[in-house]
């Protein structure tokens, strides 16, 4: 089963779908929370983007590794905690304040069901292997919203995936052609539904007009990602990025992503980006 529905549903009415990365954050809401989420939501995300992190007892949440100094005050790994302790240690809002203990994957799943027609991207899933989807297996009435975010140099994690007997969509992380040939590979094993494309030179063959048209017509959709993680590495997008579409021009950044094609732009700053889109006249929506 291919539990594409939604997916195809958001994709055939909209120009542009619109992803958040861990939800829409500040103030007293904190990231990769239900309340982020919700705020994404509400601000014109069709998609919320989360990771997955697992106490020392083996509980599964929403969390980032190696983000516990600033969203926990804590030095050690998220790993090493114990659920009994994690829920007695409350994430920190941007004043270092405490807010809400951070979820676990199943009380974020159960409070996503208010939002049946918002996909779902799990990322950092590869490094749970198969218990991680032998978890989400549980939440059998959400399998058309889950997507799964990979790396293609991650071999493991996509026999791991081939060998599943649910096939939950995945996205493939495709930095170079090599990618491509090398996750087309497992076009047949694993329900590869569309691709994060991630370039520094706009003119490369596998991010061309004709390559994304070429994908979409071949049943994939493609997905960008505008946000800006580091100041002293390349951008995930060829520099048409979130900081240059809200510090200088957004047709310098999201408009020129729009003009290559994309079906997806993944960004930190939601409503923005929707506002951006609209006077562009780009047709969005949110419901069936």
């Amino acid at each position: 089963m291919k539990y594409t529905t939604i997916l195809n549903n958001l994709l055939e009415k909209n120009d542009c779908l619109i992803a958040c990365h861990q939800g829409s954050a500040g103030g007293n809401i904190s990231y990769n929370t239900y309340r982020s989420m919700l705020n994404a939501i509400r601000q014109g995300a069709h998609i919320v983007e989360f990771d997955i992190s697992r106490s020392k007892d083996g509980i599964f949440y929403i969390f980032h590794e190696h983000e516990e100094p600033i969203r926990l005050n804590q030095q050690e790994k998220f790993r090493e905690f114990t659920s009994d302790a994690l829920s007695r240690m409350p994430l920190l809002n941007m004043n270092m304040q405490a807010v809400d203990s951070p979820p676990t994957v199943k009380q974020f799943m159960a409070a996503m069901k208010k939002h049946p027609h918002t996909l779902l991207h799990v990322d950092h899933a590869k490094k749970w292997g198969k218990e991680l989807l032998e978890h989400f297996d549980q939440f059998e009435d959400q399998r058309e919203s889950i997507i799964i975010k990979t790396d293609v140099e991650a071999t493991d994690y996509l026999e791991v995936l081939a060998q599943h007997e649910v096939k939950y969509m995945t996205l493939p992380k495709v930095w170079s052609e090599t990618d491509f040939k090398t996750i087309m590979s497992y076009r047949n094993h694993i329900n590869i539904i569309g691709f994060e494309m991630i370039f520094d030179d706009p003119q490369a063959t596998y991010v061309s007009k004709e390559t994304l048209h070429t994908l979409r017509e071949m049943g994939y959709h493609t997905m960008i990602n505008a946000i800006v993680l580091w100041n002293d590495r390349l951008s995930l997008c060829g520099g048409f990025d979130d900081d240059i579409s809200l510090l200088e021009d957004p047709d310098l950044g999201w408009g020129k992503l729009l003009e290559m094609g994309f079906d997806i732009i993944q960004t930190d700053w939601p409503l923005p980006l929707k506002v951006y889109l609209e006077q562009k006249g780009v047709n969005l929506v949110y419901e069936p």
